[in-house]
């Protein structure tokens, strides 16, 4: 094996004794060998240094910082990497013996791709199959995966994905140190870009699910707030404006009704956006009927409630269904209440589906 196909996996770690020494196996027990692992103790106060220091493998390096945050230890370990590929692997998660292997091959056979995910297996605690993630996923996507990815974070979990270093330094590409969670889909939506992803049919590693996943600990709140500052960075980039429509208007369904729900502030934000704005007439009609319609359900905001179904009726006068629901908005909100309910029940409305039910942490 040649220092050309070297791996760097990067760790990140806070408080992660309790599982880092199976990890950490999974690292050693790796049939490809040229890999360097580089454990980023973000300020742990239980013995994950012990844990680490105990491995004798001079391809394994602890450094311990003071606690800033998951993602700027995931950028302390880019910059002291050397490898060709690089990949990540959280403390209590573990590799399949083939992980590295499988990725390293496939982007040595592949140079059209830049980064490259497989399959892998959602665990219980005591490592036991839930769902394997294929299972989990929209379906096997690859090449130019930018305009799906924006709204579904197909990959799984972060350490299923492995990219080449020269993208990260080409693209000046490192992790958002504002973003506290969900900082692979992140940089991943930003490599997407600039690079295509390819896709093996193999299991990479397990991702254990248990009651301290970051997505677990870390309060809803803070969760939303980093997932929504991930969809506006979208909104922003230059790329944005090639999303072909259909995967433009699920990105807005699911920004309006999903991720913003509630938060009426920032839908309003979202309708006086150019992007929004360029939409189809009755793309936008539907969305303002439906992000209304929930704050009639709730009997909260009536009169914006009202403003945007009228903003939707002069855009799409002739449908019936915002027309009903103009006239449902000027009923006494009980009545209005019981029957959008109705109606909702009725017309079975799709939804999609919500990142946060798509994967834990990622």
């Amino acid at each position: 094996m040649t220092r050309s196909n070297l791996v760097t996996v990067v760790m990140p770690a806070y408080n992660g004794a309790q599982y880092i020494t199976q990890a950490i196996k999974s690292v050693i027990a790796q049939t490809h060998s040229a890999w360097e692992l580089i454990v980023i103790d973000d300020g742990s106060t239980d013995n994950t240094a012990q844990r680490v220091t105990a491995f004798q493998d001079t391809r394994i390096r602890y450094i311990y910082q003071e606690n800033r945050g998951q993602a700027a230890a995931l950028n302390r370990g880019l910059e002291l990497s050397h490898g060709k590929y690089i990949t990540t692997l959280d403390t209590d998660d573990w590799y399949t013996p083939k992980s590295l292997a499988d990725r390293v091959h496939f982007l040595g056979q592949h140079p059209e791709f830049g980064a490259v995910y497989g399959d892998g297996y959602y665990c219980d605690v005591a490592g036991r199959v839930l769902l394997r993630f294929s299972e989990h996923r929209i379906g096997n996507v690859y090449g130019d995966v930018y305009d799906i990815l924006i709204s579904t974070p197909f990959f799984g979990t972060g350490a299923n994905v492995m990219v080449r270093r020269e993208v990260f330094e080409t693209h000046s590409i490192r992790y958002d140190e504002s973003i506290v969670w969900c900082q692979d889909y992140d940089i991943y939506i930003r490599i997407a870009e600039k690079a295509a992803f390819g896709l093996i049919e193999t299991a990479t590693l397990w991702y254990r699910m248990h009651d301290t996943n970051m997505s677990t600990v870390m309060p809803m709140g803070r969760r939303l707030d980093s997932f929504i500052r991930t969809k506006l960075k979208v909104l922003a980039s230059p790329r944005f404006p090639e999303v072909i429509p259909p995967l433009k208007f699920k990105f807005f369904f699911q920004l309006l009704t999903v991720d913003l729900q509630g938060r009426i502030e920032d839908q309003a934000t979202i309708f006086e956006n150019h992007h929004f704005q360029t939409l189809p007439e009755h793309q936008q009609s539907r969305l303002l009927r439906l992000v209304a319609n929930d704050y009639l359900l709730v009997g909260s905001n009536i009169d914006i409630a009202r403003t945007w179904l009228r903003k939707a009726g002069s855009l799409n006068p002739f449908d019936p269904k915002t027309l009903l629901a103009i006239v449902l908005g000027h009923l006494h909100p009980s009545v209005t209440r019981s029957l959008v309910r109705w109606w909702r029940l009725n017309t079975q409305q799709k939804k999609y589906p919500s990142p946060f039910e798509m994967v834990k942490g990622a």
